[in-house]
């Protein structure tokens, strides 16, 4: 999986989750935990590339 594939993993999420009505920030951090457990990549390193 590359960098954009992972950016968009989490874009895509984004927008599920704020669809749903949950705020964007929020939103935002749970899309980013959920893609780092989904594949296996440390948060911090979805931290860096979604900066």
């Amino acid at each position: 999986m590359d960098v954009f594939e992972v950016l968009k993993a989490i874009s895509k999420r984004k927008r599920i989750l704020t669809e749903s009505g949950v705020t964007e920030c929020e939103a935002s951090s749970k899309a980013e935990l959920d893609i780092s457990e989904e594949y296996h990549i440390s948060l911090l390193d979805i931290k860096k590339l979604n900066r």
